[in-house]
């Protein structure tokens, strides 16, 4: 067993990650960054439409503030809320001085990548910064157990590349792991984000809140042969939205937001999920009127026009689009300095909950990663400072990896067929359109399963026990999904019940939060706002 020392640990290499070591690091502490990939790939920031919302002050300011407390459907956590968008345009601001290849326009900075990659520039930014303050990174490593006592935090990784499992001691600890939309069928994200930091802080003894929702993005192409693209929404709308019965589907769902991809993400997911796996139309996206100065009126749009336009064929023919799972609002609980219910774990970024309510406006996911990575980052080094060296050695011990073999006799499914019947299981009946039969079979379902996977040995194959770790997240995960959203007896934003079809304000405006008894059992409470 191999043990490694630091005085800030950042879990996640995505924007919050590199952004909340880049702040500690200024501190003039030692910071280590560890990732699943290589530092920045294999995120969602790569792989993002590259968008920061809220680059100006002043009026504008006041504009993204009522949009985003819109968008959250009356539960968004009211203070981190006035943090993102009075100080978004300073950490923006500070982007385009460290030599970001983005152009702002119109209250957004639009990042210059290329599809489907627009968030590449930002990471490249983000890691010229950091290795020039001489942040220590760590790829290739899933942490599989944390720790938290007295404030020191002791984190078990496997490293698949060495076929070892590290101890990482740490004095203060940011998680900043990202999201779990590729539990679904349906999705945008890199592959592997399967929520391994909800289920890690919850172990370690963390609140989380707001599991039940997650956000749909509705304008994924949806072709057969071609990958699922995200579509920008501005350039949606400027094409026709329809069904195989030519109906026109902004007008037959009332949906008079605008850009609807942007403002109406859950309605408009709604609505197509509707079309197309209740009532079984297909639904188009026609862009072929779309004029070469519509197509290029944002850059977002106009990164697209060759990949998307010429190769895909949208510029010469309709095509078939669907809703794609695309972030979770919710996530662990967090003050606005990043702070954990646990003394000395801090989080950023999309592992945690609360910013968005019940539904994100487009934009905020980027501008929240380096906001609130930042103020992580800082937090995790003030922290850190007032631990001793003594403390921060007290109680270490060898870690040994749980998994017994409880196979005998019976075949082992496929780590990859257990986790596409998941990712069917939640598309299905704990995705868009929900209600309290089909919750409660998916939740019967991933409970019966995750018995065994838990029993699955961590041994053999490095890759093999790659797989196992994730799969564990993955159906820990996907069962605090499913309980929320079965708690949850409304409809609000992105969670949408199809037997509580109306926003109850009188009984669920606030948080559903859960938390590890002593015993292990999960605590299930709620907060009013």
């Amino acid at each position: 067993m191999t043990h490694l020392m630091c005085d800030v640990l950042v879990i996640g290499g995505g924007a919050a990650g590199i952004r909340a070591a880049i702040a500690a690091k200024r501190k003039g502490i030692d910071v280590m960054l560890i990732s699943k990939a290589s530092p920045g790939k294999g995120t969602c920031t790569i792989v993002s439409g590259g968008v920061f919302a809220g680059t100006e002050e002043g009026r504008t300011t006041q504009r993204h503030l009522q949009r985003t407390l819109k968008a959250g459907r009356g539960i968004n956590q009211q203070e981190r809320v006035n943090i993102l968008v009075s100080e978004g345009p300073v950490r923006l601001r500070e982007m385009v001085d460290w030599g970001i290849n983005a152009e702002l326009r119109k209250g957004y900075l639009f990042s210059k990548g290329r599809p489907p990659i627009w968030g590449e520039e930002i990471v490249n930014c983000l890691l010229r910064k950091a290795k020039a303050l001489g942040i220590r990174f760590q790829r290739g490593l899933i942490v599989n157990d944390l720790r938290v006592q007295q404030g020191i935090a002791r984190a078990n990784a496997f490293a698949v590349d060495s076929n070892e499992w590290l101890t990482i001691v740490a004095k203060a600890t940011v998680l900043a792991t990202g999201g779990a939309a590729a539990l679904y069928l349906r999705h945008d994200n890199p592959k592997r984000m399967l929520g391994d930091g909800y289920c890690a802080a919850l172990r370690a003894g963390a609140l989380l809140q707001d599991m039940e929702f997650v956000q749909f993005y509705p304008l994924g192409l949806a072709e057969p042969g071609y990958p699922p693209f995200l579509i920008p929404p501005r350039l949606a709308d400027f094409g026709l939205l329809y069904n195989t019965k030519n109906e026109e589907l902004h007008e037959k769902y009332s949906i008079t937001e605008r850009p609807a991809g942007e403002r109406a993400r859950d309605r408009l997911s709604q609505a197509l999920f509707t079309e197309i796996y209740r009532e079984h139309n297909e639904v188009w996206l026609d862009l072929r009127g779309v004029s070469d100065t519509d197509w290029t009126a944002d850059p977002f749009s106009a990164s697209t026009r060759k990949l998307f336009g010429e190769r895909y064929g949208a510029r010469h023919r309709p095509v078939r689009i669907a809703p794609l799972a695309h972030h979770n609002m919710g996530g662990v609980h967090t003050d606005s300095f990043g702070a954990t219910s646990i003394s000395g774990l801090f989080a950023a970024g999309e592992v945690t909950g609360g910013l968005h309510g019940a539904n994100r406006m487009g934009g905020n996911a980027l501008t929240e990663t380096i906001v609130f990575g930042a103020r992580a980052g800082q937090s995790a080094a003030d922290w850190a400072e007032s631990i001793s060296h003594d403390r921060s050695r007290a109680g270490e011990k060898n870690f040994k990896p749980s998994g017994v073999e409880s196979w005998k006799g019976k075949e082992k499914p496929s780590v990859a067929s257990l986790l596409a019947h998941l990712r069917d299981i939640l598309w299905k009946e704990g995705g868009i359109l929900r209600k309290s039969q089909g919750l409660n079979w998916a939740l019967n379902e991933v409970k019966a399963i995750q018995q065994d996977i838990h029993a699955l040995p961590l041994t053999g194959d490095p890759r093999e026990i790659q797989n196992i770790l994730e799969l564990q997240f993955a159906f820990c995960t996907a069962s605090l999904i499913l309980h929320a959203a079965l708690h949850r007896k409304e409809s609000r934003g992105a969670h949408f019940r199809e037997d509580f079809p109306d926003q109850d304000d009188a009984n669920w405006r606030g948080h559903l939060q859960v938390h590890l008894s002593e015993e292990g059992k999960e605590v299930w409470t709620f907060q009013s706002v």
